[in-house]
């Protein structure tokens, strides 16, 4: 790997490896939303509603809306640049592609909240419980042949995410478990994307070591 790619890599695993922050920042909005806000029977978008009802009020809205866009965007800017620094191939392209499309629509998020504008909330709310639990997949699947660690436990992370996509489809028209099974889809991934970064910055200091070396000689 070239001086220059390093530096790119380096970039995009550290937007992998802050990852884990969204759920720091999606825990201390909902610390700060009443008493009735549940994190197993309220929805991660309850967070971001704007205005207050007699059933829910989330003050700190602003900064979860926030989060939706930063995050996202950041996983988003990871993805391009550690495209290079991934075993070529199919699954490198899809994955890349797949957390482009799963980050754009996440992003979106923010700026629709859902009790002002709850039909293009869901329009592009929806299409993340597919796509990211697949980019994972896909790229747990592009580290097969040099990383089999990282293709075991990618898609385990990303076939629960699934599960949970299920799990908040069949329950999401009750009052009850709605939150548990809407992060069980997608909490998981971003610790796992935060280990991805730092496989990919583990192995270009490996890379970066050997070349050095070879360029003083």
């Amino acid at each position: 790997m070239s001086l220059g790619r390093h530096r790119v890599a380096v970039v995009g695993a550290f937007c992998w490896l802050v990852q884990p922050l969204y759920i720091v920042a999606e825990l201390l909005v909902a610390a700060g939303a009443s008493a009735t806000y549940s994190l197993r029977d309220s929805t991660i978008s309850d967070l971001g509603s704007i205005g207050c009802s007699p059933s829910l009020c989330s003050p700190w809205h602003p900064a979860m809306n926030t989060a939706f866009v930063v995050f996202s965007l950041l996983r988003v800017a990871g993805a391009l640049l550690l495209f290079r620094s991934w075993p070529p191939g199919r699954w490198a392209v899809t994955a890349t592609v797949l957390w482009v499309v799963s980050g754009v629509f996440s992003a979106a998020i923010g700026f629709v909240p859902v009790d002002q504008h709850p039909s293009l909330h869901v329009l592009v709310a929806v299409p993340v419980f597919v796509t990211q639990p697949l980019a994972v997949i896909a790229t747990a699947l592009a580290f097969t042949g040099t990383h089999p660690a990282l293709t075991a436990s990618g898609v385990m992370v990303g076939l629960g995410g699934l599960v949970g996509a299920a799990g908040f489809l069949a329950v999401s028209s009750g009052p009850h478990w709605v939150g548990f099974w809407e992060r069980v889809a997608l909490w998981p991934a971003y610790p796992w994307l935060a280990v991805v970064g730092a496989v990919v910055l583990t192995s270009g200091r490996s890379s970066r070591s050997r070349l050095e070396p070879a360029a003083g000689r």
